[in-house]
């Protein structure tokens, strides 16, 4: 069974004018920006603060040749993970790119978001 939502006035009036503009309906409209906003939701997500201090303080200690053993493992997940975060966050960055229908790229300068730089 359909979820549904009501919108205030003004907010139905502009969907449905931007529902027509595009040739959809009202509804396949109102679920596409709830999407995107999922999307923008999710790639804007960052890591806790204490888990980027712990990182930076683990690659510390490796460049410096103190880190031992067990940290060396924690190293090892909190990179892994971030790995996997930024995979997922360029499938989102993608999937919004389609639904906008732009090149990823020009999103990305859109939302403020640059590349990392090989280092």
């Amino acid at each position: 069974m359909p979820t549904l939502i009501p919108l205030p006035g003004d907010l139905e009036a502009r969907y449905r004018i931007e529902a027509q503009r595009a040739g959809v309906s009202v509804e396949e409209w109102a679920a596409r920006r709830l999407e995107e906003n999922e999307l923008l939701w999710r790639i804007h997500i960052t890591a806790p603060e204490e888990e980027t201090r712990e990182l930076h303080r683990l690659l510390r200690r490796q460049k410096s040749g103190t880190l031992s053993a067990a940290e060396q493992e924690r190293l090892l997940v909190l990179v892994e993970t971030r790995e996997l975060q930024a995979a997922q966050r360029m499938e989102d960055l993608g999937q919004l790119a389609r639904l906008r229908g732009m090149p990823v790229r020009e999103l990305m300068n859109r939302l403020g978001i640059r590349p990392l730089s090989p280092t």
